[in-house]
């Protein structure tokens, strides 16, 4: 017997009732506060001029986030030919533009650690995360396709909405789980809690002042048409969410013919080889990544 959307209203019908909640109370209330050290970090990569020892300078004076760039640095995420022992040396070697997508993962970490490690739920949203921005920028990479530089941000931060809604009310986030397709998991979403993940992953990263393109492809990385900002970066997001799910990194699993053909995959012209290497190309980096972050 196939499960149908009514019936899955009549399971749940009790949350129908519930009052809808607010995006931005939910944000002040459930989003912890991001740390004086990324907050500066983040302000001066906004000036493309920002010299390397002024940002090494600004690392050091937190000892842990300092920590976790050298090992990251150190890591499969950048693969570097000789290690790096120095916070200068790592910004000269992944480059301080790459300093972005550390402090934003040093950011989740320090945010939702014990939660990483205590939930189920979150820690599933959190590998999956750190999937999606590993093959955001692999995609990047493999098609040679220009403004990649926020690739790994916007795949990595893509669902951090799912965090917050879970965080707000674990009953009703649990009942999402019912659904087998993004698109009722999304339509609940906005019956249940008054919107959706995307919407709350948006004034997420607009409260962090992230670059606009950033935003679009977060609130339209399932509607990548939508994003008039990046509509590439947005099918890149899209599709790199499909093949997380497919090996297993995510809250549902991904069927591979639905996977092939869906409109991001086929826009970006993938076929399966390329998806298989772009696959194979991060697998190892995932957990290492994960665990470093512990």
């Amino acid at each position: 017997m196939i499960t149908t959307q009514i019936d899955y209203q009549s399971k749940h019908s009790a949350l129908l009732s519930k009052p809808k909640l607010n995006i931005e109370l939910l944000v002040k209330v459930k989003l912890p506060p991001m740390k004086s050290t990324v907050l500066r970090i983040m302000e001066l990569l906004r000036d493309p001029d920002v010299m390397t020892a002024t940002l090494a300078e600004t690392v050091r004076y937190d000892p842990i986030l300092a920590t976790r760039v050298l090992r990251l640095a150190n890591s499969a995420l950048y693969s570097l030919r000789k290690p790096v022992t120095t916070i200068h040396k790592a910004l000269d070697a992944v480059g301080t533009r790459s300093l972005y997508d550390l402090v934003m993962l040093d950011a989740m970490a320090d945010g939702f650690g014990t939660e990483i490690r205590n939930s189920v739920f979150i820690k599933s949203i959190w590998e999956h995360s750190i999937a999606v921005g590993l093959l955001s920028r692999e995609l990047i990479r493999m098609l040679k396709l220009q403004g990649g530089e926020e690739a790994f941000v916007c795949g990595l931060l893509h669902d951090i909405g799912k965090i917050l809604m879970l965080r707000a009310d674990v009953e009703r986030f649990e009942s999402l789980l019912d659904y087998k397709t993004e698109a009722g998991m999304l339509e609940w979403e906005e019956k249940i809690y008054g919107f959706d993940h995307t919407e709350v992953g948006a004034y997420v990263a607009n409260k962090w002042r992230l670059p606009e393109a950033v935003c679009s492809v977060i609130m339209h990385h399932h509607h990548p048409a939508k994003s008039t900002q990046s509509m590439a970066m947005a099918n890149v997001v899209n599709a790199a969410d499909l093949i997380a799910n497919l090996h297993g990194y995510g809250l549902r699993l991904e069927d591979e013919m639905t996977l092939l053909h869906s409109e991001s995959i086929a826009l970006l012209k993938l076929d399966r080889s390329q998806i298989n290497e772009a696959w194979d190309n991060i697998q190892g980096a995932i957990d290492e990544v994960t665990n470093l972050l512990k």
